[in-house]
């Protein structure tokens, strides 16, 4: 098995560009490594060296596909390409852009993923390159955007901005790694069509014959949330699934069947394989229907998007195709690392696809562990084997895919035995009442009973979903894991499963090694999460929250706006919490409730003042502050800034300005010199920055949560 030995260097070494990529230190060193190993390797192969120095050779091709996939990973990054449109960023003019993706809509805009072709202005018209998001406000002629066309927007974009709350997911980082740096807000008007569409005429036809797919559904009787969950399975068209269908199927263990992926693309083998047998019995038929079934396989890619799953199973199936053509053998482990390095070298950011990641490892597993598995047990009954069978199948997958499922979704479905052995059969059901509701539409009685029983199947799915995530305890979520863990936990799996096959005492050591790093880590995190003291004041949509963390406490202080919506909480707050092992929130108070508080000793409020953890912050967020120290200001002489009349008899350490009152913060400053000024989401920018802007002239240190993300405190 050459080929997972060389793609292993080579995939290492791809993700350590993808890590380090921007530190001119790791590019001087690996030039220099693929230099060195390139001279070893001349030196090794030109010495007539006995069996005991082979691993030099081993040393040398690992080193130079090393340092060949972190040099592959740098050449395909646009962002330091000369053509890239951002040199022109300072320049008035307009760009021309070309579709790469079909629109996508949300609540309040649609999303456009382009790529950049022409800077053109008065003096310049220059080609250019580089993929930037455009967000277009509600407008009737965006949806009729299509891929391939060609649009002019003005010259003007900004870069994609980082994340704004501590845990949150890295937007920024996910569109880098797809070569998109930049974002750019559209509004009506401020667009025009160009009339071209210059697409690839392969994947137009792709998209058109998707959109037919989905007319076709729903022509025959499928609606609401069944066209949604069948343009998703059979197409991969998930524009449709809302939050609490996603909710569902990720809570009972079947968001994989939402996903196309292997099991699509083997059912469609099977389909055209038999379709087209009868192509074998004239001359050359053989590899007339392995091209056949290659270009299929490869439209129906095209057609569900080239997911990476799908992806990885086109490139596995094609091979597989070639070589029966061929009436030649083929190594699984051989296939899977070959379609992996075209994949990756095609575009070696997909290795940091969740999907990639998640396909490889769940066929790895079940190709290596299933049949051992399978052979435990043996089932006289048919119906018994099969259920076995996909049991097995569940649990090498589930082995694999688990940690970094954990890893990447903090939550763990405890159903997922059940969930296969009831929605996979379904799913395959899915699939073909699918193809023979495309395949039999044209007639009319039999295209329709065909749609009545897809449309049935679908519902059943459908129950069996909710009445899995329904039942008690069927999702465990909360889980956090840092990388290190999830490493520990994929070497104890892989060395305890050696120790079953192979019985050696070392795996047995190894496995229990990794273990004991696993629960040293989990219990330092805990007791370090135990004895955390500090508050942080998020960066939320146009509101105002502050979490007061102590120990696995947390106390939330929030205007009614963020209390009202829990994707607020879900994004902005949770992930932090998550993190550093936050149960639960203590107790939830609403920032316009002033009556006086006293929480466990650990957090006191009264009202606009707050100690907590021995520090004590001021807020204002109204009006009434502000009408105050201007009645201050008036009285003259009595209340100075000099006087020995003191307004606040404590020290203020944070003073939190929110929901954009009316205010001259520095006539606030003449009489309070707090440590720092907190200026929180909920202001408006312009307001937000003349604020900061009088705290810098008056000489205190501020924080712009609006400009600066979320702010993290402790005591001063």
């Amino acid at each position: 098995m050459p080929l997972p030995r060389l793609f292993l260097p080579f995939g290492l070494g791809v993700m350590a560009f993808l890590l380090w990529g921007e530190s001119y230190t790791m590019g001087v060193i690996f030039i220099g490594l693929m230099v060195s190993s390139l001279m070893w390797f001349i030196l090794v192969r030109i010495w007539v060296t006995p069996y005991s120095r082979d691993w030099l050779s081993g040393f040398c091709y690992s080193c130079l596909f090393l340092s060949a996939g972190y040099l592959l990973a740098g050449q395909h990054n646009q962002f330091h390409s000369v053509g890239h449109f951002r040199h022109f960023h300072k320049n008035d003019g307009y760009l021309l852009v070309q579709v790469r993706e079909p629109v996508s809509e949300s609540a309040n805009t649609y999303r456009l993923v382009v790529d950049a072709v022409l800077f053109v202005n008065d003096s310049v018209r220059q080609p250019v390159g580089g993929r930037l998001i455009l967000y277009f406000a509600r407008d009737s002629l965006v949806p009729a955007i299509f891929y391939g066309d060609r649009l002019i927007i003005k010259n003007s974009y900004n870069e994609v901005a980082p994340p704004r709350n501590p845990g949150a997911f890295n937007y920024r980082q996910y569109l880098a790694r797809n070569n998109i740096f930049h974002s750019a807000y559209i509004h009506p008007g401020h667009w025009h069509h160009t009339g071209e569409n210059r697409g690839n005429r392969y994947m137009f036809m792709a998209l058109v014959l998707r959109q037919k797919a989905l007319s076709v559904f729903r022509e025959n009787h499928l609606a609401g949330r069944d066209f949604a969950v069948v343009s998703a399975l059979l197409l991969g068209y998930r524009e449709y699934l809302d939050e609490d269908l996603r909710r569902e199927f990720a809570g009972a263990g079947a968001m994989h069947i939402l996903c196309v992926s292997g099991l699509h693309v083997g059912i469609i083998f099977m389909v055209l394989k038999n379709m087209l047998s009868f192509i074998t019995r004239i001359a050359g038929g053989r590899f007339i229907r392995t091209a056949l079934i290659i270009f299929f396989i490869w439209l129906y890619a095209a057609i569900t998007g080239f997911s990476p799953s799908v992806l990885r199973a086109s490139v596995m199936f094609s091979f597989v195709a070639t070589g029966q053509s061929f009436k030649r053998p083929t190594n699984i482990y051989n296939t899977l690392a070959a379609s992996a390095f075209v994949l990756v070298a095609i575009n070696p950011n997909i290795i940091s696809h969740i999907g990639f990641q998640l396909s490889y490892l769940a066929v790895l597993s079940i190709v290596s562990l299933q049949p051992r598995l399978y052979k435990m047990i043996r089932m006289n009954n048919a119906i018994l084997d099969k259920a076995w069978s996909i049991i097995t199948v569940s649990l090498a997958a589930q082995l694999a895919t688990g940690p970094l499922a954990l890893y990447y979704f903090n939550q763990f479905p405890n159903y997922f035995i059940l969930t296969n052995l009831v929605v996979i059969p379904l799913a395959a059901m899915i699939i073909y009442s699918s193809l023979l509701t495309l395949l039999l539409t044209p007639v009319p009685v039999i295209g329709t009973a065909m749609g009545h029983v897809l449309s049935a199947v679908v519902n059943v799915l459908h129950r069996s979903v909710r009445l899995i995530e329904g039942m008690p305890g069927s999702t465990t979520s909360g889980l956090h894991l840092n990388l290190p863990e999830t490493l520990m936990i994929f070497a104890l799996i892989v060395f305890f499963c050696l120790y079953l096959i192979r019985g050696k005492r070392q795996t047995m050591i190894a496995a229990l090694l990794a273990l004991l790093f696993i629960v040293t880590s989990v219990s330092l995190r805990n007791i370090r999460n135990s004895h955390q003291q500090y508050f942080v004041a998020y960066s939320t949509n146009r509101g105002t929250a502050i979490d007061f963390i102590s120990g696995r406490h947390a106390l939330l202080l929030a205007c009614d706006k963020v209390l009202s919506d829990p994707r607020q909480t879900k994004f902005n707050i949770s992930p932090n919490r998550l993190q550093r092992g936050v149960r639960k929130p203590l107790q939830i108070l609403a920032l316009d409730d002033t009556a006086p508080l006293s929480v466990e000793n650990r957090f006191a409020r009264m009202g606009d003042m707050i100690f907590f953890d021995g520090m004590m912050m001021l807020l204002i967020h109204d009006d009434r502050m502000a009408r105050l120290f201007e009645t201050i200001q008036g009285m003259g002489s009595i209340a100075k800034p000099d006087s020995t009349v003191s307004l606040f008899p404590y020290s203020v350490d944070y003073l939190v300005v929110a929901q954009n009152p009316r205010l001259d913060i520095a006539v606030v400053l003449q009489y309070i010199q707090p440590g720092r000024v907190i200026i929180d989401a909920s202001n408006t920018a312009w307001n937000a920055e003349r604020m900061e802007a009088s705290c810098i002239e008056a000489g205190a240190d501020v924080w712009n949560i609006r400009r600066l993300g979320a702010y993290e405190g402790r005591r001063r």
